[in-house]
């Protein structure tokens, strides 16, 4: 099932301006070297009719006025793809998704972090976005909200967990590999399994009726 909603423009941008505007988010931009600064993460991803974003934190610094690190995925025939983008060196966690701009799950109740090192790109597998998506839609449509209603958007608390990583294995990895061989410029060889941990998180409050993630 497919909400209609038009996408909700002003948050994205402000999401997108809170980035490193250095970063480069699109697998065939990124030119790494076992030299450079920055290290990158690469993730396989299932595409949808509609476009849904991945939230990152790092280092634990997250919430109201936080930097934000946002994976889009653009819309599409059914099917997977590789996303990838530069970070600097750090402690990264999921924290957030969101679904057209609009409906979003804050991951607090359980997700996973991963360390991002200097000239490596760092694979997490297969995300299986898919699955929490579908919830976020049937939440929207059981509650009644699947029309914006001005700039406001939907967001659910302790709710969701992280969607589950699949493809850790040597088949997954050499498929990462090979993929950032002919679209990463040759980098197959910065490639590596990333460290998956677990975790959960709080979130804070922001006077006392809105709950922010993280």
């Amino acid at each position: 099932m497919r909400p209609i909603a038009a996408v909700h423009a002003a948050a994205v941008a402000a999401l997108c301006l809170a980035a490193p505007g250095a970063a480069q988010k699109s697998p065939e931009k990124i030119r790494l070297t076992a030299r450079s600064h920055d290290g990158a993460v690469l993730i396989r991803v299932p595409v949808q009719p509609f476009g849904y974003a991945l939230q990152f934190s790092k280092n634990g610094s997250s919430g109201f006025m936080s930097r934000v690190y946002v994976m889009g995925v653009k819309e599409g025939e059914p099917g997977y793809r590789y996303i990838s983008r530069t970070l600097a060196p750090g402690r990264y966690r999921l924290d957030w998704m969101w679904q057209q701009g609009h409906w979003t799950a804050c991951l607090e109740k359980g997700t996973f972090e991963f360390e991002v090192v200097p000239g490596r790109i760092r694979y997490l597998g297969t995300l299986r976005a898919d699955q929490l998506l579908e919830s976020i839609q049937a939440r929207a449509v059981g509650e009644g909200k699947t029309a914006m209603a001005g700039a406001a958007y939907d967001v659910s608390h302790a709710a969701f967990e992280a969607p589950p990583l699949e493809d850790r294995d040597e088949s997954g990895l050499q498929s990462a590999r090979a993929f950032a061989d002919s679209t990463m410029h040759g980098s197959a060889g910065l490639v590596e399994l990333a460290d998956v941990r677990k975790t959960a998180f709080g979130t804070s409050g922001l006077g006392k009726a809105i709950k922010v993630c993280g």
